[in-house]
């Protein structure tokens, strides 16, 4: 339980999720400011985490059959859940949660599950990139199996957030090219997870799905040049991340180092 005197979090070393990063990749100059400001200096706040979802997104595709029965089971775990509910703030956290999970059985043809065999992934390290840490923890790996040569190896990370959806062409380039980012993290990953030739690491198996939108976008092949911009991009940011001003608002007196 955290201490309700602590209203923020001040992190000594730059710290992204695989989704947050691509965003971060994607963004322009003013933005990718707010958010390392952000990031370095977090607030302290109640968020939705879809923590009955992930876990049952995860469980249904690594089922043998896709068992509807358990998306049936988390919508009534949900529902009681929400029936119980003593704040305004827990339902509708709830609610929400609720209708990421209809969200999601609606786009599983979008997903594109033929010929995919998922399987439960393991909580794992985060990478380190020149600097940086960041979280890859996917919603599940992907296996292809092949009557010949190596099993092709990927993973997915399913995005449940509904956010704001793009209304220029130039935003949804955005928001693709941020999903083109993380799924390339993806398949660093896996490379590094599964070292070897035998499975071998797809590309095209890597991918990020944004139910919502209803798209999918896989790590491109080759991605050399874009990850070695990637890496100047996290060695810019751990050599600034010490000098970053904190917002207006920040208090130490209300602040958890970490």
């Amino acid at each position: 339980m955290r201490d309700p005197q602590i209203k923020w979090r001040v992190n000594s070393k730059p710290r992204f999720t695989v989704l947050t990063f691509g965003e971060y990749m994607a963004a322009d100059d003013g933005p990718r400011e707010t958010m390392l400001r952000d990031m370095r200096y977090e607030r302290v706040a109640r968020t939705l985490v879809y923590r009955h979802l992930y876990p049952t997104i995860s469980r249904f595709l690594a089922s043998p059959m896709r068992d509807r029965g358990i998306l049936a089971e988390c919508r009534r775990v949900l529902q009681d859940e929400r029936a119980a509910a003593t704040s305004a703030q827990q339902r509708e956290n709830l609610t929400y949660e609720m209708r990421a999970l209809e969200a999601f059985e609606n786009s599983l043809n979008a997903l594109g599950m033929a010929g995919l065999n998922f399987e439960l992934a393991a909580a794992a390290p985060p990478l380190q990139i020149e600097g940086v840490s960041i979280s890859v923890q996917p919603t599940a790996h992907i296996r292809v199996r092949r009557l010949r040569g190596a099993d092709l190896i990927g993973a997915v990370v399913v995005d449940p957030a509904k956010g704001e959806a793009p209304k220029t062409a130039a935003a949804k380039t955005k928001v693709t090219d941020g999903m083109t980012h993380s799924a390339i993290l993806l398949h660093q990953y896996v490379t590094r997870g599964f070292p070897g030739k035998d499975p071998r690491p797809s590309t095209e198996h890597c991918f990020v799905f944004h139910m919502h939108r209803q798209e999918r976008v896989s790590a491109p092949y080759p991605y050399r040049r874009l990850y070695r911009n990637m890496e100047a991009v996290c060695r810019n940011i751990a050599r600034s991340w010490a000098a970053i001003e904190p917002p207006r608002s920040f208090d130490p007196a209300y602040a958890k180092h970490r």
